[in-house]
């Protein structure tokens, strides 16, 4: 992943929208269901090398990852011949599904 990643992060726990710019400048949108707070963060990321530094971030202030779902920026066009991209990669912790 050299180019730029249309990434999608949950986590468990609270973050504040302040936190957007030092998270690669992602949306950070939390939400309270059945008094458990998650976080998701949506948007695009540089690089794989901004994507890990937004895991350390997270991991430093001791949020678990729900889910990490990343597509190149580009996914989803369609391309010649009609067909469309990969969908890209996925991965799923703390007994999260795959979808």
């Amino acid at each position: 992943m050299d180019d730029a990643v249309r990434c999608t992060i949950r986590v468990r726990g609270t973050l504040e929208p302040r936190w957007s710019e030092r998270l690669g400048g992602l949306r950070v949108a939390t939400e309270v269901i059945g008094g458990r707070a998650t976080t998701e963060l949506t948007g695009v990321l540089l690089d794989q090398a901004a994507l890990q530094g937004v895991l350390t971030h997270l991991y430093d202030l001791g949020l678990p990852l729900l889910s990490v779902d990343c597509a190149p920026a580009g996914a989803g066009r369609t391309r010649a011949g009609g067909r469309r991209r990969p969908a890209g990669s996925a991965w799923r912790g703390e007994g999260g599904s795959t979808r």
